[in-house]
């Protein structure tokens, strides 16, 4: 009898456990992705090879933001069926969510290889192409994903950007002109409009457009920014300072204006200024090299040897590939030394870290300043020209 009763108890045990089991269908609808993952991981310990449950948690795993996690569920699906394009798309976007376009990209080309009806696959791969600087395959997905169907505002705007990129300006104009007839002047197509004016060498026209962008919204900070490029392309370099100041107002956390202010200083004259913007750019980014190379720079024409010399060095172990910061510090070598050894050691790692304009080297109004008289010399042209 005992042993009826035991076997009893085990079989209700097991339908309990098994009841204890959600099912796929409750987990699909559960909201709370935290819950969501609960409800999964019970589920796959039930059933190890269910490929939904997978993609399921995989979902709720990117929802919060745990891209790895949902990374190597997606990867999951694909290993049970490797033939679903949905399951390389889905793991695409989680790639795009973590910035890692080259696998995105990968994936998304597979996705369309097993699905070429698909019109999303085309519109994301595009979107992974822009950031891949990859222009004219944008410009191509972007068309497919259109077929015969008219663009949206949004999309016709991006498809601007991508024939800006492939330099099909004209396209890109009359794309831009479309859109404008069909909707009112926003800040983007302004200023896209002006970017175009830029590139092709009209800088009055471009000014004028990325005007009436900030005039339209005064917080747009990519007009300041290109029309402050202009202004110092056309040597108005009050006009540009008065840009940099206004980015720096609507985001005093950015090391890069700081950086781009500096320059303005710089071709100003006004390297204590300069050398002040550094120092806020050193200080929002201390990991990157080039506000080290602007300000060692900087305190070269302020005659402050030993701080150029660091900064320089400093620059160079911070991205040692740059040949500029060698260039500079052969320059502090040279003006503060006379040191022949240090100078050309430092040019000849420049020219290994593919340095290339050696003519700017013997113009006094670019580098030549800084090589004045050695640069007449049969030893520094043998080492520009070996």
């Amino acid at each position: 009898m005992s042993k009826i009763w035991f076997s009893v108890v085990c079989v209700c045990y097991a339908a309990y456990a098994f009841a204890a089991v959600p099912s796929l269908a409750s987990a699909q609808a559960e909201k709370d992705p935290a819950k969501q993952i609960k409800m999964l991981n019970s589920i796959i310990k039930k059933s190890p090879k269910l490929r939904k449950a997978y993609h399921l948690r995989a979902d709720a795993y990117r929802a919060q933001g745990r891209y790895k996690q949902a990374i190597d569920d997606y990867t999951k699906t694909i290993k049970l069926s490797p033939k679903l394009s949905f399951s390389y798309y889905a793991r695409a976007l989680a790639y795009m969510d973590m910035g890692r376009w080259s696998l995105a990209e990968d994936d998304l080309t597979k996705a369309i290889s097993l699905n070429k009806s698909y019109r999303d696959f085309y519109l994301n791969r595009a979107r992974v192409e822009m950031e891949l600087k990859k222009y004219d395959a944008a410009v191509a997905d972007y068309q497919k994903y259109l077929g015969r169907r008219r663009a949206t505002p949004e999309i016709s705007l991006a498809l601007a950007q991508a024939y800006i990129g492939a330099y099909k300006y004209d396209k890109a104009r009359k794309e831009l002109a479309s859109l404008a007839k069909r909707t009112p002047d926003s800040p983007e197509m302004l200023f896209w409009q002006g970017r175009i004016e830029q590139l092709t060498g009209k800088p009055d026209e471009a000014v004028s457009f990325y005007s009436k962008a900030v005039n339209r919204d005064a917080t747009y900070a990519p007009a300041y920014l290109r029309r402050a490029d202009t202004f110092k392309e056309m040597g108005d370099l009050e006009a540009a300072l008065e840009d940099f100041t206004t980015l720096i107002t609507l985001d005093s956390k950015d090391a890069t204006y700081y950086n781009r202010r500096g320059l303005v200083y710089e071709e100003m004259k006004n390297f204590t200024k300069a050398v002040e913007d550094y120092n806020k750019a050193i200080e929002l980014n201390p990991k990157w090299s080039i506000p080290y190379n602007n300000r060692g720079f900087a305190y070269m024409n302020l005659k402050k040897w030993k701080q150029a010399k660091e900064d320089l060095e400093a620059s160079i172990r911070l991205e040692s590939s740059a040949p500029t910061p060698y260039i500079n510090l052969a320059g502090v070598y040279w003006l503060s030394a006379k040191d022949k050894k240090n100078t050309y050691q430092n040019l000849e790692k420049a020219i290994k870290h593919n340095f290339r304009n050696f003519d700017s080297l013997y113009d006094e109004d670019q580098k030549g300043w800084m090589f004045k008289d050695i640069n007449k010399t049969a030893e520094f042209r043998a080492i520009m020209y070996r």
